[in-house]
């Protein structure tokens, strides 16, 4: 498996390029609920209205989740860094080592969660430039040998039909130590993914490259791949979900990664993609280099904002980076010994609690910088609000009887009652 170091290594490299101006203490802008997109398949339809939260909208990483499964309501866990690349798989041409990928898929059904397996990256022999510049190894990077790739692609699925595994193209296309092809290899490869499912029941979900957004460089990318096609079809239309990884400038916030979100949305939106999209990986604080942990409050709040955000932007799915994450980022969901949960874990298992089965039907501002976010339960109402700039007072409103601040018991309120409320975000909602 990749030590800490060179998950590093691999992970970061966009974040160590400082080019892009969003900044944690920039003012940000009010984020309004959209509708979530469609989960149909293609032609790409006109998108429909928000959805309940699912238990699969809470995903994450675990760079061993064989030896330890994340202490936690996971729903989805993205299967990256855990010793399960295709390099890692196929051992020998044609010879496949499924035994820890199996034993992942395994627990993962046990403890009801999916799995995201992403097809990457290429063996050393079968790649076509084998002498590429990968974090991987000799080639990785590589575009594949087209035959060798689709047969990898079939096996895999005629594998795990029938179970919780998604499929995922590559990780990080845009990113050259991720993939050194072009974004028309790339989109030759994810056609050759879509076709490599032929003929398998049921047919698996096939989620488009994860791409990150943080660069001016990087969204450019997306919006050539996004306008590429293969045989005269819209690369998108051989996908199911568009994959985005919101990193937002090291200083940045849950609050400014919804402006990466609004920006690549629109450049979707220009290319007539309308698929559902999913956070495949978000964390904040990266620089390429170890950081300090932020202060306890504010990883409880990105946690839970993050969670709350996303959801009212439309987002299906958010995949935390990651369960056992230490040093390179600026909030840990546990203790060293990656098991142990941290504040900003229990405020995971917290915000679960209070999205799963609603229907988030917005989140804005205020002039005071007040973040409401209001939530359709089917045991009543929810609104969580919070301030990370200075502590205000809010009403509860009507039909609420409890208030719960992140991390502490729920108290009665009753309708019309003043709450103090800052940093840590506080849920108002039916009597507990």
């Amino acid at each position: 498996m990749p030590s800490f170091a060179r998950t590093l290594m691999i992970v970061l490299l966009a974040s160590a390029l400082a080019g892009c101006s969003l900044g944690r203490d920039d003012s940000p802008k009010t984020v309004k609920g959209s509708p979530s997109p469609s989960t149909s398949s293609t032609p790409s339809p006109t998108p429909v209205g928000p959805e309940p939260i699912e238990s699969t909208f809470f995903g994450t990483h675990d760079h061993d989740p064989v030896a330890s499964w994340p202490d936690g309501p996971v729903g989805s866990l993205r299967a990256w860094d855990a010793g399960v690349t295709w390099r890692e798989i196929e051992t020998a041409p044609g010879q496949y080592d499924f035994s820890r990928l199996d034993a992942m898929v395994d627990l993962a059904e046990q403890h009801e969660s999916d799995v995201l397996l992403v097809l990457g990256q290429t063996p050393t022999f079968h790649a076509t430039d084998p002498a590429a510049e990968s974090f991987y190894g000799a080639g990785a990077s590589s575009p594949p040998d087209p035959a060798a790739w689709t047969k990898y692609v079939h096996t895999v699925a005629k594998r795990y039909a029938g179970r919780r595994v998604i499929l995922q193209v590559w990780n990080e296309a845009n990113v050259s130590g991720f993939w050194s092809g072009t974004q028309q290899q790339m989109a030759d490869l994810t056609k050759a993914a879509h076709d490599a499912l032929d003929g398998i029941t049921p047919r698996p979900t096939l989620v488009a490259p994860a791409l990150v957004t943080r660069l001016t460089s990087q969204r450019a990318w997306i919006d050539a791949f996004y306008g590429t096609s293969v045989d005269g079809t819209p690369v998108a239309d051989f996908v199911d979900v568009v994959s985005l990884q919101l990193y937002p400038d090291a200083k940045g916030t849950p609050e400014t990664s919804m402006k990466l979100l609004t920006a690549i949305r629109s450049t979707l939106t220009a290319h007539g993609v309308q698929k559902p999209i999913w956070n495949t990986e978000i964390n904040y604080g990266l620089t390429g280099q170890a950081v300090d942990p932020f202060p306890e409050r504010e990883q409880v709040r990105d946690v839970v904002a993050t969670y709350l955000l996303n959801a009212a932007n439309g987002v299906v799915r958010v995949y935390w980076y990651g369960w056992d994450q230490q040093s390179i980022v600026g909030v840990l969901l546990t203790e060293a010994d990656g098991v142990t949960l941290t504040k900003a874990g229990d405020a995971f298992v917290t915000v679960h609690d209070w999205m799963l089965g609603a229907t988030v039907t917005g989140c804005e501002q205020d002039a005071q910088k007040t973040w409401t976010c209001t939530l359709d339960h089917p045991d009543g109402a929810r609104t969580v609000y919070w301030n990370a700039d200075q502590s205000v007072q809010v009403t509860v409103p009507e039909g609420a009887g409890s208030a719960e601040v992140v991390g502490r018991q729920a108290k009665p309120v009753q309708a019309g009652d003043t709450l103090r409320v800052g940093g840590l975000p506080v849920m108002v909602g039916p009597a507990t």
